[in-house]
C-alpha cells in the first residue's frame, strides 16, 4: 500500500450524482502536482452538518447548493489534507487530531 499524499486544496465543488451530494477538490500536492480528489461522506457531514441545513428532511431542492458552496470553500479551501486511493478512486480529507499536541501555557510570575 502506497504511503497517503499530503496538499493544500486549491478549490472546491459540489455536485449531484445520481441525486446525491458529491463534493470533489482540486489539491496541489507536496510535490507539485495538482490531483482531484472526492471528499468521503463521513467527512462532508463533519463540515455540512444535514440537520442545520435540512432539519430532518430528507429530500433537499438543488437550490440548495448555492448555501453549500460557500460553506465548503470556507472550510476546505488553503487546508492541508491527506490523500489516497481506494478502490479505484481517489479521496481527501482533514488531518487527524492525534498528531496534535497542546504546549503548556507558561505562566509567568509576577512581582
Amino acid at each position: 500500500m502506497k504511503p497517503a499524499l499530503r496538499g493544500t486544496v486549491i478549490s472546491v465543488r459540489s455536485t449531484l450524482r445520481d441525486t446525491r451530494l458529491r463534493v470533489t477538490a482540486q489539491i496541489r500536492t507536496e510535490e507539485g502536482l495538482t490531483v482531484e480528489a472526492s471528499l468521503p461522506d463521513r467527512e462532508v457531514s463533519a463540515i455540512l452538518p444535514r440537520s442545520i441545513l435540512l432539519g430532518r428532511g430528507a429530500v433537499a431542492s438543488p437550490s440548495l447548493l448555492g448555501t453549500i458552496e460557500p460553506i465548503l470553500a470556507r472550510m476546505t479551501e488553503g487546508r492541508m489534507v491527506r490523500i489516497w486511493d481506494y478502490k479505484e478512486r481517489r479521496f481527501f480529507s482533514f488531518q487527524s487530531w492525534k498528531s496534535v499536541r497542546f504546549a503548556e501555557e507558561s505562566r509567568a510570575i509576577s512581582t
